[in-house]
């Protein structure tokens, strides 16, 4: 997409962090703008924000769990704005601990919001950016989708499986000949509320756990808390999500030291060495 000006953008989880920052740079460059998200409150808040600001944005509710509610995402969209061209399947949740001592109900809230509604923002949306042959997805991975961290399983395999979606997705595109664009964003720490994803826990899944979503061992809390000195601000995230969309570039890594962090993880599979990762 080299042209932004007075199409519509669609941003899942857009009522804060990186979302509301994508938002934003988006109605900057004078975008329509159609925000989801599962916070009633903040959603509001957000789409009063942008529009004082002067962008025409529509809220809609929504828990991209849910497959019906992103298709009426899709369905709102196309009723306000006729289509959309670029969908930013931002939406993601985090919840830490040690692997095996995570109750099912963690995980299953994990995978549902950061696996399952990528699945049904591609589901609901690539189909119509296929019909009308232009477009572009960004898919919001993360760094924990590149490499994993301790008392993060559940985040990092969604993480990483997000990633994969977004290459075969590409791939598919590619196959079915058309110019529909992706793009992964894979952005290390930064300034968000995801250490307070626990304020969307579902009631469908019960009382959250005892023992909290936030990393449960002091040393991760303490590593987490430590690594927000130099965290990223949102605003400099999305900046780079919108140069790649606008460069039909599939990679967006805004951490300059990810490039070293992968050779020395993947040093073992490079120099076959089969023990295990490097640390």
């Amino acid at each position: 997409m080299q042209d932004l000006a007075g199409r519509v953008a669609v941003v899942t989880g857009g009522a804060s962090g990186i979302g509301l920052a994508l938002a934003a740079r988006l109605a900057a460059a004078g975008m329509r703008l159609v925000l989801a998200d599962v916070e009633a409150g903040a959603l509001d808040a957000a789409v009063d924000g942008l529009r004082s600001d002067g962008a025409e944005v529509l809220g809609v509710l929504t828990d991209v769990a849910d497959a019906d509610q992103v298709e009426a995402l899709a369905a709102a969209t196309v009723a306000a704005f006729g289509t959309a061209h670029l969908v930013c399947l931002n939406a993601g949740v985090a919840a830490g601990g040690v692997s095996w001592e995570l109750p099912e109900r963690t995980w299953r809230w994990v995978v549902d919001v950061n696996l399952w509604g990528v699945v049904h923002g591609v589901r609901s949306f690539v189909p119509r950016l296929v019909a009308q042959g232009s477009g572009h997805v960004l898919v919001t991975a993360s760094i924990g989708g590149l490499i994993g961290s301790p008392g993060m399983a559940p985040y990092s395999a969604t993480k990483h499986a997000v990633i994969g979606i977004a290459e075969s997705l590409r791939e598919d595109l590619r196959l079915a000949g058309s110019p529909v664009g992706v793009s992964v964003l894979c952005p290390g720490f930064t300034r968000t509320r995801m250490n307070d994803s626990g304020r969307s826990w579902p009631e469908r899944l019960g009382p959250p756990p005892a023992d909290g979503l936030a990393p449960g061992h002091p040393q991760l809390r303490e590593a987490f808390l430590a690594r927000m000195d130099d965290a990223m601000e949102p605003a400099d995230v999305a900046a780079e999500a919108v140069d790649a969309i606008l460069a039909d570039r599939f990679w967006v890594v805004p951490d300059a030291d990810v490039a070293g962090r992968l050779r020395t993880h993947l040093a073992p599979v490079l120099d076959g060495d089969r023990s295990g990762p490097s640390s």
